[in-house]
């Protein structure tokens, strides 16, 4: 096992003791569903109230270190806390389901996904393809429509998934959220390769 499969393990038992809903986002979804690239760390969507942050941060130690005040105040105000692996240094970036409004959709459509770098050949709970790209819709947009690693990200899992992405899914909900000139424009580069 490696060091970063153990750290995931150490906080995904805590999260399952907890009976919360979770699903791995970020750069290792975009990676699974696109083209891979490194990132130092590990973007989770998890199901939970400010009380259960705080719970979370007080059963993460040792290993695991957050405040658990900090945890609930940053739910409570609806962003995102870390919480660092100590032993084999490892940041985990807890955003809760309300951080995107399709954050319930989020977890409720996760997929089971082996052979990733966090669980090895065990399976994993991933956002799907469709929810990575609509996250990364947001980012981009909210980081002033700068970020070429974001963009790189949406058009290679654009390329990589083609035909398979749910095209309704993902007009809803970039109308929704305000995105759906960039998921036009994502469309016609991806669909231009």
């Amino acid at each position: 096992m490696t060091s970063l499969e153990a750290a995931f393990q150490d906080l995904t038992a805590i999260l399952t003791e907890m009976e919360l809903e979770y699903a791995v986002g970020g750069s290792f979804a975009s990676s699974t569903f696109g083209v891979p690239r490194s990132t130092l760390d590990v973007d989770l969507v998890v199901s939970l109230s400010p009380e259960e942050a705080y719970h979370l941060a007080r059963l993460a130690t040792p290993h695991l270190v957050c405040d658990p005040e900090e945890a609930r105040a940053a739910v409570a105000a609806n962003r995102s806390f870390n919480l660092l692996h100590m032993r084999h240094v490892y940041k985990f970036n807890i955003f809760p389901t309300t951080f995107f409004a399709h954050g319930e959709d989020e977890v409720r459509r996760r997929v089971m996904v082996e052979g990733t770098p966090l669980a090895g050949t065990a399976a994993v709970p991933m956002v799907s393809a469709e929810d990575i790209l609509l996250a990364k819709l947001a980012w981009f947009r909210n980081g002033g429509e700068t970020s070429e690693r974001q963009w790189s990200d949406m058009t290679g899992i654009w390329r990589m998934q083609g035909a398979a992405l749910d095209q309704a899914y993902l007009e809803a909900w970039a109308k929704a959220m305000g995105n759906q000139d960039l998921l036009g424009r994502l469309r016609e580069e991806g669909e231009g390769a």
